[in-house]
């Protein structure tokens, strides 16, 4: 029951835009007499060459677990079980195979593969893959190979390409002239001809012409022909349809992702919403400039009954010119005296005596501070406090992003729908990545879905209460009991959000909980309004007894003349960085 209440105290947060985060200590960093302590408890210590009870490794509560083993360059010497066990699932597994008194760690090892495996057999399957079969899946669904199975022949995945072709909706045809076999695809709107034996492939547009020049495919290995079936290599389709594909290895499955096509199918579910995405900023045209002010201040307040309470505060300035390639920002923050005082002695006793200076001038850097970004993913940082630590005036940070992480910042910003955005954070190269993608399509149409809007004179509304939010819950097999208690942690329970048909919008969030499983009461009251790029909004998040925090911030946009920086002005002093940051 308590877990219930954390994930929809959890969910409730989020939703409503904060989510503070509870960490539980963790193990004791060092032995005290050479005995470690989780909780004030000693637990066992071994030696190398010491037997190890299983139940070492699976505690009472085993599906809470998380394996730690503390020890030396001889061996562990204390096995200890702390948190989640990393989504490893032991319920059904057959744990008999286990020698409690086993010392043999390569057998023990190999036994936990087996249980592992067995584990994600079961999950291949359930995703209507087949275990033990190298696998392909497209957009989260395993193709089917009723006639002939994929294969990784000289490490290249290759599949029959007629079942991949058919089940992405194409047509194969095949021609046999001069005892040379030609192979023609039809997917999409392209025509794709390739030959067996042959690594060339050519990629034409059908229909109407686009304008969109044919594509010369180089193979990085030959198709062929086995058992009446054409092979060729998962990766060429991958590109000739401007799939990413990945590998994993775990599962032994080729992943497909055309995002494209992903977004498109996710946005039918959120045009209301998207009508918000494209109203939020002003939209960009090539060769024009743009300007974006924001201004904001926070407070935030502990409450003292005794010594009376303190407010520290701190102001947010921010001007920022952006086109459809390039973007430069001028950015403070200010923190108010008694917030500085405060920060600057927590940094101090986090880095120890003598870093001080260190510590203030960290706290500084915010102050004034200056950002490039290109669509070619370079940027460059400068702060005031940089210039004092080099001795020098103006000088920039340059930092390699890399291009495909600069491009993705740009195109977010022209057309960032919710399908794209939601298409972009998939993982390409994992198999149950797509598990937890499609829960949080659903959860998100489950709430914000274009169904869930009741429109009326060109506004669509919708509110969402507590009972909205504990539907979500209603087959998970819950008693009435558990239900009635996890609603009672909510004194109050509230979204309201008016959508014009423009794509302007005004949410207001309302939520009020009780004290529950030692998280104290808290309530959050957050009003926004979007028009045409602008938006203003204004929190306030208070928790029972401790203290409050009040956030207001405004963003206002326009076309100006005046151009982005696109690289650090003549005269600076350029400190490179060494390697391209890894995202």
């Amino acid at each position: 029951m308590k877990k219930l209440l954390t994930i929809l105290l959890s969910m409730a947060l989020v939703l409503s835009l904060a989510a503070p985060a509870f960490a539980a200590p963790a193990p004791d960093a060092a032995p005290v007499d050479g005995i470690y302590t989780v909780d004030g408890e000693a637990v066992p210590v071994y030696k190398a060459g010491d037997a190890i009870p299983i139940s070492a490794f699976l505690p009472e509560a085993s599906n809470d677990a998380v394996l730690s083993i503390i020890g030396g360059a001889d061996g562990p010497t204390s096995i200890i079980t702390t948190g989640p066990l990393g989504g490893f699932n032991w319920d059904g597994l057959d744990l008999e195979g286990l020698d409690p008194g086993s010392t043999d760690w390569a057998e023990l090892e190999k036994q936990f593969e087996q249980m592992y495996q067995q584990q994600r057999d079961e999950i291949k399957k359930a995703l209507g893959g087949v275990p033990g079969q190298v696998g392909v899946m497209v957009n989260g669904v395993y193709v089917k190979f009723p006639d002939a199975a994929p294969e990784v022949a000289g490490g290249r995945t290759m599949v029959p390409v007629r079942a991949l072709v058919e089940a992405m909706g194409g047509e194969v045809d095949y021609e046999f002239a001069d005892q040379k076999d030609s192979v023609r695809l039809f997917i999409d709107k392209y025509t794709i001809n390739f030959t067996i034996g042959g690594t060339t492939a050519v990629r034409h547009t059908r229909g109407t012409d686009t304008g969109e020049a044919d594509k010369t495919i180089e193979m990085d290995c030959a198709p062929y022909i086995k058992g009446g079936s054409a092979y060729v290599p998962v990766r060429f389709i991958a590109e000739a349809l401007g799939c990413d594909v990945g590998w994993d290895n775990a599962y032994q499955t080729a992943v497909l992702l055309d995002r494209e096509a992903l977004a498109d199918k996710i946005d039918e579910k959120f045009t209301i919403l998207n009508k918000v995405q494209a109203n939020k900023s002003v939209g960009m045209e090539e060769g024009k400039n743009y300007q974006a002010d924001v201004k904001g201040n926070v407070s935030v307040t502990l409450f003292d009954t005794l010594n009376g309470n303190k407010t520290y505060k701190a102001d947010l300035t921010a001007k920022q010119l952006f086109n459809t390639e390039a973007a430069s920002a001028q950015m403070s923050l200010k923190l108010s005296d008694n917030a500085l005082e405060e920060l600057n002695k927590l940094l101090a006793g986090q880095f120890g005596s003598g870093y001080e200076e260190a510590a203030a001038m960290m706290l500084t850097v915010a102050e004034d501070m200056e950002v490039i970004l290109t669509r070619e993913g370079l940027g460059w940082l400068r702060a005031a406090a940089l210039d004092e630590l080099a001795g020098k005036e103006n000088v920039w940070i340059a930092l390699d992003l890399g291009a495909d992480w600069g491009q993705l910042a740009f195109t977010q910003a022209e057309d960032a729908t919710i399908g794209w955005v939601l298409a972009q954070a998939i993982q390409g190269d994992s198999v149950t990545e797509w598990g937890s993608a499609m829960e949080t399509v659903d959860l998100l149409d489950s709430l914000y879905g274009d169904d869930k809007f009741t429109t009326d004179r060109g506004v669509s509304a919708l509110t969402i209460g507590v009972d909205d939010l504990f539907d979500l819950y209603k087959d998970k097999g819950l008693s009435e009991a558990d239900m009635a208690e996890a609603k009672a942690a909510f004194k109050e329970y509230e979204i309201t959000m008016k959508v014009d048909a423009k794509g302007g919008a005004e949410v207001t969030i309302i939520m009020e909980t009780a004290p529950q499983a030692g998280v104290p009461g808290m309530k959050i009251t957050m009003d926004v309004k979007q028009a045409d790029g602008n938006v203003t909004t204004d929190m306030n998040f208070h928790i029972a007894n401790m203290g409050e925090m009040k956030v207001e911030l405004t963003q206002t946009q326009k076309a100006v003349r005046g151009r982005p920086m696109t690289e650090p002005p003549e005269g600076s002093t350029v400190v490179d960085s060494v390697e391209p940051f890894a995202f």
